[in-house]
């Protein structure tokens, strides 16, 4: 049975260090208040995503997942027990916490009922003012740490740069890393919510007080040998249309991540697999031979199933578009 592309309604997750881009950007529809998060696609237990139009509307993921998880991974791989991966944009106004997340093994046991938390960022646009902490500086330890966690001053520790728009840093469960200072950017991780909170730059939550810390719990998921941890190197892709430019950015046990940018009408690869597609610029018009017609603008996801008709992404009066294709590991052809 051929089914529709599927996009959700985004939830808006409210944190301090947020603030309203995620509206005044993307779009996003925003309670009152500071939001850092506008989760697209999820099917955790903190939130799980509904279809937000089309003849399954209302339908939630992890529903779709259990009923009919065939059609949208396809007939190659194998089918996870829960649907894998969890897809944000993040508004990171001021700098997030000092934090660190665990790998699988050690979510079992220190956060027992999450996975571990692999993730990716690409950064849509930064702030003069901007800095992303990523990685140790080489040659640190243990020891180091606990001495500038008691001086207040663990950013001692931590390789740092300034991010620019298109930017792409891939963060291994382990690595120790931060991020703020006006950061607008998409996220791709393993559907997982486990986040030890390292330093948070001796600021207080809303209550007045300071929010709680995890300092054992990452020490104890650090991954030492980390060091400094730079924005990938992209690795262009071949055989594309001369229109289409295509590059790798992430290919790791969980998901990769593939940015292209055309201004010309383009059929979409991956027939017979479910893709996630995150709209990264420009409106581009999607277009199915079912006859499904849909309009897409900056900040949207779209879940493109196994089962969908063949599909043309198609510019809106030769505007260029960029795009961020995610796959799922192990169901690629």
């Amino acid at each position: 049975m051929l089914m529709d592309p599927l996009v959700f309604t985004p939830y808006a997750r409210p944190q301090i260090w947020g603030e309203r881009r995620l509206e005044r950007h993307l779009g996003k529809t925003l309670p009152p208040g500071a939001f850092g998060e506008a989760w697209e696609l999820s099917a955790h237990p903190h939130h799980v995503s509904r279809v937000a139009e089309g003849p399954l509307a209302g339908t939630p993921l992890d529903e779709l997942w259990r009923n009919r998880g065939r059609e949208l991974v396809g007939s190659h791989g194998a089918l996870p027990a829960v649907f894998p991966l969890l897809i944000k944009y993040l508004d990171c106004h001021q700098q997030l916490s000092v934090q660190v997340h665990p790998n699988d093994a050690l979510a079992a046991s220190l956060r027992p009922g999450e996975l571990g938390k692999t993730e990716a960022w690409v950064v849509l646009s930064a702030e003069p003012e901007a800095r992303i902490y990523a990685g140790l500086k080489p040659g640190t330890t243990a020891d180091d740490m606990r001495r500038h966690l008691a001086a207040g001053t663990v950013d001692q520790c931590l390789h740092s740069l300034v991010p620019k728009a298109g930017d792409c840093l891939f963060m291994p469960a382990g690595t120790v890393h931060g991020v703020g200072g006006g950061v607008l950017m998409a996220e791709v991780q393993q559907s997982s919510d486990a986040t030890f909170r390292l330093f948070d730059w001796n600021r207080v939550g809303p209550d007045g007080k300071p929010r709680e810390l995890h300092i054992e719990e990452s020490l104890a998921s650090i991954d030492w040998h980390k060091g400094p941890n730079d924005p990938v190197e992209p690795k262009p892709l071949g055989g594309l249309p001369t229109s289409v430019r295509g590059e790798q950015l992430v290919n790791c046990p969980y998901f990769s991540l593939i940015r292209y940018t055309t201004a010309a009408p383009w059929p979409m690869p991956y027939a017979g697999e479910m893709t996630i597609w995150m709209i990264l610029a420009g409106t581009p018009r999607l277009t199915g031979r079912s006859g499904y017609v849909r309009q897409f603008r900056q900040g949207e996801t779209v879940l493109i199933p196994a089962s969908a008709t063949t599909l043309t992404w198609q510019p809106v009066a030769g505007e260029s578009f960029t795009l961020l294709a995610v796959r799922v590991a192990g169901h690629g052809r």
